[in-house]
């Protein structure tokens, strides 16, 4: 039934290197969630998502039809890879009602999450159904995750410091450039 109700949790491998962060948030990530949450709002979903040791792990609540019609396209996503369903449900109403996609800071809660089932890092593709559904329970309780405001501020901080590089690069490379000229205008001025 397509209209159904439905809870999914994946994980997937991040295809960035982790940790360019802003704030203490991947700005690659904050990309993502600001996508997320633009799209899912358009296409009534809510979930949360927690990155860990280049995997993510994410959950999503809605329509049937429209969760896979979204994971149709996370699977062509070049941002991540090894998409792998943990899990699905039916649900009778959503767990993160007000969130189109909660970012959940809580890694003290997944260190104990971890210690508790005696796994030494974080790994969602060697979670048993009771541990998805022990984290989702994890994600549904922690508090406010970043706010709009906060990733708009990671993003533009982010996109700053690459403008910035650049800049600097090819300012770099012009000092570079007049050093070599001066010297083969004085080399050939001088006859040498």
């Amino acid at each position: 039934m397509s209209n159904q109700l439905i809870r999914m949790s994946y994980a997937s491998k991040a295809t960035f290197k982790p940790f360019n962060a802003v704030d203490g948030v991947d700005a690659n990530v904050a990309n993502i969630l600001s996508t997320a949450r633009r799209e899912n709002r358009k296409n009534n979903l809510v979930g949360a998502l927690y990155y860990g040791n280049g995997c993510f792990f994410q959950c999503l609540e809605g329509q049937k039809s429209d969760i896979d019609a979204l994971y149709a396209k996370l699977e062509k996503d070049p941002r991540h890879t090894d998409l792998k369903v943990l899990s699905i449900e039916p649900i009778q109403q959503v767990g993160f009602v007000s969130w189109e996609m909660k970012y959940a800071q809580i890694d003290q809660e997944v260190r104990a999450f971890l210690k508790n089932h005696q796994l030494g890092k974080f790994d969602p593709y060697r979670f048993s159904p009771e541990m998805t559904a022990e984290l989702v329970a994890v994600l549904q309780k922690a508090d406010e995750g970043l706010s709009d405001a906060e990733l708009k501020h990671i993003d533009s901080v982010s996109n700053s410091k690459n403008a910035s590089g650049v800049s600097m690069g090819i300012y770099i490379m012009s000092i570079v450039i007049a050093v070599v000229v001066t010297a083969l205008v004085t080399l050939w001025m001088t006859g040498v």
